[in-house]
């Protein structure tokens, strides 16, 4: 094994030394390209030989294979599968075993039937995936070698994730969830919604107009009942927080029949309706040369908490349409869209009312779903599959919140039986590998292909001969 490491290594070097003399100093890109390719070359090289130095260690555990009941059926079987260094093909044995046909050293090199790209890439399309397109993510991680398609099966094929807060070290007497949704467009031309809970401690000013939440996390609930998701919510904010503790939780939103269901888990939770939402529905409610007439008699009205009189400058406003706009479908639109905005309002006073709250810190709910789900999910035009739709919001929040999906998430393997069947053996013979190794690398380490003074190569060429000579200057300052 020594021996073949040593060869693997000295034909790398001499290609480095060949390369240089023939085509000289060049830009940095073009040297880098160069060794890095040569490098890349050596790694899959080394990696094979070390995988077939593995193979026949378990090949030659003959007295424990036959207690285990395991033969060899087949040696030398390729196989191809893609890796951070590109394609690597290497060959292994085919084991016949109680359980039935089985590649042992594949379990223990974490390559499951059929996958033709390796766990750890496999990770790194998933993560990618969670902020770029299926496509970016492919060039991105594999300079384009692989598809969007494997990227989508990737992805389709990890398991589930979770995220799981740490403890905090304090909590807060007052918690702030902020709660919206993004509308999502499906292939089937219909739409679907994907509920955001966001939770925090409250918000610290960073610069003029800028706040940051203070140890936030995300929660999406697509696919799910409202009570199952706010039982979840407060699940992780036990995780989180010592709840005993918590006087008082604020929820900002925008009245969403989905929101309200938060009141079964956070018993002591106060609704607070988020500000951009009505806003924007008083701009509507007032809008147009006639609504600006009775916008100041209505925003004060709001602001005093007179709801009598809120309602009544409803009543004089659309008295003024019928008595100045024809009748018209336009008139039957306006009046439609005052009911519809005044309604809103009236149906929220109370949490409208509760912005003034001293303990509350202003909503964003739209920013958080914007940061949060749209830039991956609606910004740009596409269509979903439900089941896309559920792994990418689940991917997508689990990585905002600072989670990783590990190469053995994306294993097939781990969804299977097999596993457990196979478990055994791995480890058994990865213990064989492993005091195989021990023996073959005792004592072994000869560094002397790297500190001799001869040539590693036979051929003489100017650039070796330079080289060779710098090797020997010493330092006699």
């Amino acid at each position: 094994m020594e021996n073949i490491i040593h060869q693997i290594v000295s034909k790398t070097v001499e290609k480095v030394l060949d390369n240089f003399e023939t085509e000289g100093i060049r830009t940095i890109d073009k040297m880098s390209e160069a060794l890095k390719e040569m490098s890349d070359t050596m790694v899959l090289e080394l990696l094979g030989a070390f995988i077939e130095s593995a193979d026949n260690s378990i090949c030659a555990a003959k007295p424990e294979r036959k207690d285990d009941g395991i033969s060899v059926h087949e040696r030398r079987v390729p196989r191809t599968i893609f890796t951070s260094l590109g394609n690597f093909t290497y060959t292994r044995s085919y084991f016949k075993t109680p359980e039935g046909m089985s590649y042992i050293l594949d379990d223990m090199l974490g390559v499951s039937p059929y996958e033709r790209i390796d766990m750890g890439v496999s990770a790194c399309l998933v993560n990618t995936a969670a902020l770029h397109s299926y496509g970016r993510s492919a060039s991105i991680v594999c300079g384009d070698k692989i598809s969007r398609q494997s990227a989508w099966n990737k992805a389709m094929n990890t398991g589930e994730v979770a995220y799981i807060p740490e403890q905090s070290e304090s909590t807060p007497e007052v918690l702030h969830i902020y709660a919206d949704e993004d509308h999502v467009s499906l292939q089937d031309g219909s739409g679907a919604i994907v509920p955001l809970v966001t939770v925090c401690a409250g918000k610290r000013l960073v610069s003029k107009g800028r706040n940051e939440l203070l140890e936030p996390f995300h929660v999406q609930g697509y696919g799910m009942d409202k009570e199952t998701l706010w039982d979840y919510v407060y699940a992780l904010c036990a995780v989180k927080y010592d709840m005993s503790k918590v006087t008082k939780v604020n929820v900002y939103g925008d009245g969403a029949s989905w929101i309200k269901g938060y009141d079964n888990a956070f018993s002591n939770a106060t609704f607070i309706l988020d500000t951009f939402h009505y806003r924007k529905r008083m701009r509507s409610l007032f809008s147009g040369e006639l609504g600006s007439q009775f916008a100041l008699q209505g925003y004060g009205s709001l602001s005093r908490n007179d709801k009598a009189s809120f309602e009544s400058t409803v009543q004089s406003l659309k008295s003024k349409v019928l008595d100045k706009m024809p009748e018209s479908k336009a008139r039957g639109r306006k009046l439609t869209n005052i009911d519809d905005h005044s309604g809103y309002i009236l149906n929220h006073w109370e949490a409208i009312q509760n912005t003034k709250l001293p303990d509350t810190t202003g909503s964003c709910t739209e920013a958080m779903v914007s940061h949060v789900l749209s830039e991956r999910l609606s910004r740009n035009p596409m269509g979903w599959s439900k089941r896309g739709l559920s792994k990418m919001a689940m991917f997508r929040v689990f990585s905002v919140n600072g989670g990783t999906v590990e190469p053995i998430d994306t294993l097939s393997l781990k969804h299977s039986d097999k596993r457990e069947r196979v478990a055994r053996h791995i480890e058994k013979y990865d213990d064989i590998v492993k005091q195989q190794h021990d023996e073959i690398f005792k004592n072994a380490k000869n560094w002397s292909l790297f500190t001799s003074d001869r040539k590693i190569s036979g051929k003489t060429t100017g650039t070796k001969v330079v080289l060779d000579a710098l090797g020997k200057l010493r330092d006699v300052s």
